[in-house]
């Protein structure tokens, strides 16, 4: 039986987010860089800028045009977006605050200033909810948001003509939109949070077996490589070892395939509970079964695949006296997936051919994947 390695993932998702986030900042950057030099540059012609704006949107520019230089080096992007969302974080909250302390202004002036800094809050939110994931960005918009109320509270506008209402009327809709941008990001939260449950449950199932509660074939493929990988020449074995339960056709036909799916779940629970350390076990189709391990040898491998046999054959299976048969195959670094488990089901055929109820090993494995290197290399 010939077992086709499993096909690998053309391009890591991570990855693909990684230099997506890369570029948009790349592209970013130099636009928030103009938009903070388009008002210097309009107000060195007519002067029109607040005190507060007149020193903080040159030391903003700087510090987008050097994240822009900044995103096309080496320097990690994190290191980047986060100096990108607390200077602008930071930007907000300030602002807002020296808008209201400075009661120089008339408050029909400051109430003109302040509407501009509704449209920086919501690309502060919006900023922070795409460079931080899931809670970290609700929690630090939530933070914004506190920031931005105790300003208010501590500089509240006071008396009641139509100046301080205008005023009131604006912070009170820079808090509803601030609202806004948070409860959209809580349902878009709770909604992505919810897929991510849908899909983690569907690829559990996707890797497992309905009957047993195993790993299934597919799963058992990708753990071959994961236990493949950090082999090394002088380490340990990677051992295959295919149980197969012996005569299952007659227990269907004697007692029924409901009883013979008792036998295979009972067997799984014996398997399971017998799993060594850094092991695993699945259901490899039908009545077979596969254990994935790590031992040093083949006389290890023999030795734990006969203690296995053993207590399959002493402890009734669903009340039937069951008997199972092994075949063993022993691979060390380099290992050939598809190699070792024809190996491993050649050996099985023999244990059966030689009246069942017995371990068979089978014959060197890195000679048969040497021997059979350029077919391989073929396909």
């Amino acid at each position: 039986m010939h077992v086709p390695a499993p096909p690998s993932a053309s391009s890591d998702p991570a990855d693909l987010s990684f230099r997506e986030r890369r570029l948009l900042g790349r592209l970013v950057l130099p636009g928030g860089a103009l938009a903070v030099g388009l008002p210097l540059w309009l107000h060195a012609a007519s002067p029109y800028l607040g005190a507060f704006d007149q020193a903080a949107l040159p030391l903003l520019f700087v510090v987008l045009t050097l994240l822009s230089v900044l995103s096309w080096t080496r320097l990690p992007l994190a290191w980047t977006e986060t100096a990108l969302v607390a200077a602008l974080n930071s930007f907000v909250v300030l602002r807002l605050g020296a808008l209201l302390a400075d009661h120089t202004l008339a408050a029909g002036d400051r109430a003109a200033l302040l509407s501009t800094t509704l449209p920086w809050t919501i690309v502060a939110l919006m900023l922070n909810a795409w460079v931080f994931p899931g809670m970290a960005a609700l929690r630090l918009n939530f933070m914004v948001l506190c920031g931005l109320v105790l300003c208010m509270l501590a500089w509240w506008p006071q008396g009641t003509g139509a100046a301080q209402r205008y005023l009131m009327t604006t912070l009170g809709e820079l808090v509803m939109a601030t609202l806004a941008v948070l409860a959209a990001q809580v349902v878009a939260t709770r909604h992505s949070s919810l897929v991510t449950r849908l899909a983690r449950q569907a690829m559990a199932d996707a890797h497992t077996d309905v009957l047993t509660g195993l790993p299934n074939r597919r799963a058992l493929m990708l753990s071959l490589e994961g236990l493949a990988g950090p082999l090394t020449m002088d380490g340990p074995r990677l051992v295959a070892a295919l149980v197969d339960v012996d005569h299952f056709k007659r227990i269907n036909d004697d007692h029924g395939h409901p009883r013979g799916d008792e036998v295979l779940r009972a067997l799984a629970v014996q398997l399971r509970a017998h799993q060594p350390a850094g092991g695993v076990v699945g259901r490899y189709g039908g009545e077979e079964f596969l254990c994935l391990l790590h031992l040093p040898d083949e006389t290890a491998a023999l030795e734990f695949c006969e203690r296995l046999r053993g207590r399959v054959s002493r402890e009734p299976l669903a009340g039937l006296p069951i008997t199972v048969s092994v075949g063993v195959a022993v691979m060390g670094a380099p290992v050939h997936g598809p190699t070792l488990l024809d190996a491993a089901d050649e050996a099985l055929y023999q244990a059966k051919r030689a009246g069942r109820n017995r371990v068979h090993l089978a014959a060197p494995v890195a000679e048969r994947y040497e021997r059979h290197r350029p077919a391989v290399m073929l396909k």
